[in-house]
């Protein structure tokens, strides 16, 4: 639940749509509720001071005021955070040979994003952006017209085709023809060690029919017809080196990739690697595959692994100081981000992800990183039951929508949960189902700024309830945060209808939670 500050911003965003012109700045932010109609740098800490009122109101029916107050709060960099940027539609410009715009789901029109005006993406994403917007490319005249701009003139269109033409011949009609026929959408995904991977999406009314890896009608060589649009592509990533170093940017590995509905070609590779450096002198290795998730905002997610791998020393402290070997269970773990940090504090470390490339580039990571005491195992969380055995100690990391019940079964039944959280309702609806369980520190990281989307990171132990014998003021609580949970019950179980737990359920495991956070104040 937003504070009112944000919430009246959200609502100003919402009535001025209708009016405001839709510009850079006005979308693209909004999936997540944009703090404001354009972005303001000026006030950034004020937003995130903002952001975390709200998190710890939402949060106040299931962790103790002491820690919410205690929390950890990581920001980002006012600018220059975001690594990764789209799916931006492509359009063509009128001073420009295209641009690049994103839905707004507000205003319900493309609104054109200008690296100016819209100063989030790094150094790299913002240079090969408004390249791209220059650069000889001959678009498809069917391609709409960007909002606000009049169509190229045909002496205008005529003048850049020439321009590609005239380009040393990496393919008939010129490179610039070729990058451009079909081109529909850009996505660019940039990395701190220095690299940036530009994906073009094409759109091929033939391909609909054609079985994945089949030859088009007419195609004799399928080589031959790579290459064309390889060498092409070739051009455009040098002429994006040259744009990456006038910004500062001369060591900078740049790769283009193509990518048609059941194809995909690229010049080198199809995936960043990425290097990040921690406080304890590890420097940690990430291979990131194009189109699969890692985290948008790197710095924040250094801030992240840093906070997870000193729970990870706390617990393995714990375990170790009562004999025991520890053992972690992952769920979630995508491409081995977590995996690869928290690995050398545990015996052993089995992780568990259901989706085929991010298990491939988990097993990459962990080699690459000389990682050897962790097992992967390729199936859905749910079904990880038996995986459970022996470890005392669990890391989830679920999508929005928190955790099934049937991973929350299973994840109840460990003494000591990391829970990483993209949706604070979500994490307030799961925290009150673990009745026997406390969160002992909370983590508050502004992966998104200018947004009111919050990333959160909780510690939560098993307790024991001491007597039970309730004093009267234990009781009132008690009273306050089962109420709270009956509506954060009601309100999340009945907008979540993928859950089958009903609200009478979330009701009664909210009671419990209060009894026992009324008992652990005891």
């Amino acid at each position: 639940m937003a504070s009112p500050s944000v919430a009246a911003a959200v609502e100003a965003v919402a009535a001025g749509a209708a009016t405001k012109s839709c510009r850079s700045g006005a979308t693209g932010m909004r999936p997540f509720g944009s703090l404001g109609p354009r972005i303001d740098t000026s006030r950034y800490e004020e937003q995130l001071r903002e952001k975390v009122d709200a998190v710890r109101h939402s949060l106040a029916a299931a962790v103790p005021e002491t820690v919410l107050q205690s929390a950890s709060v990581f920001e980002s960099p006012p600018t220059g955070h975001r690594h990764r940027a789209g799916q931006f539609v492509v359009m063509r410009g009128a001073s420009a040979t295209l641009e690049l715009a994103m839905w707004d789901p507000v205003a319900k029109a493309h609104s054109i994003q200008r690296t100016a005006e819209v100063p989030i993406y790094s150094a790299a994403i913002a240079a090969a952006m408004e390249a791209l917007r220059t650069l000889p490319l001959v678009l498809d005249a069917s391609l709409p017209v960007a909002p606000g701009a009049e169509p190229p003139s045909a002496e205008a269109a005529d003048d850049v085709a020439a321009a590609a033409a005239a380009t040393p011949a990496a393919a008939e009609g010129g490179w610039g023809r070729v990058v451009g026929g079909g081109l529909r959408a850009v996505q660019l995904q940039s990395t701190l060690s220095g690299e940036l991977l530009v994906c073009l999406v094409y759109f091929d009314e033939r391909l609909k029919t054609v079985k994945r890896g089949a030859r088009l009608p007419g195609e004799q060589d399928d080589a031959a017809v790579s290459e064309v649009w390889t060498e092409a592509a070739r051009m455009l990533r040098r002429r994006l080196l040259e744009a990456l170093e006038a910004v500062g940017l001369p060591e900078a590995k740049v790769d283009v990739v193509g990518r048609w509905k059941r194809r995909r070609l690229a010049v080198e590779t199809a995936f960043v690697t990425e290097r990040f450096e921690l406080s304890d002198g590890r420097v940690l290795t990430y291979v990131q595959p194009e189109g699969q998730f890692s985290n948008p905002n790197a710095a924040c997610e250094v801030q992240c692994l840093e906070w997870l791998s000193n729970q990870a020393r706390a617990i393995c402290l714990e375990q170790e100081a009562g004999g025991a070997a520890p053992r972690l269970l992952e769920l979630h773990c995508g491409g081995g981000c977590n995996t690869v940090a928290l690995a050398p504090f545990f015996a052993e470390l089995v992780a568990v992800e259901i989706n085929r490339t991010l298990a491939e580039a988990a097993e990459e990571n962990l080699e690459a990183n000389g990682i050897s005491n962790v097992r992967l195992v390729r199936c859905p969380s749910n079904e990880a039951r038996a995986l459970s055995n022996g470890a005392a100690a669990v890391l989830v990391d679920p999508p929005r929508a928190g955790l099934d019940d049937e991973t929350l079964d299973i994840v109840s039944n460990f003494d000591d949960i990391l829970y990483i959280s993209c949706n604070p309702d979500a994490l307030c609806r799961d925290l009150l189902m673990l009745a026997d369980h406390q969160a002992v520190s909370l983590a508050i990281f502004d992966m998104f700024p200018y947004t009111t989307h919050a990333e959160c990171a909780v510690r939560i132990r098993r307790r024991q309830c001491a007597g039970s014998h309730m004093p009267s003021a234990c009781a009132v609580q008690a009273a306050a945060v089962a109420a709270a949970g009956l509506v954060v019950g009601a309100l999340l179980v009945g907008r979540r209808q993928a859950r089958p737990a009903s609200i009478a359920a979330a009701a009664a495991a909210a009671a419990a939670a209060a009894v026992a956070a009324a008992c652990f104040a005891v």
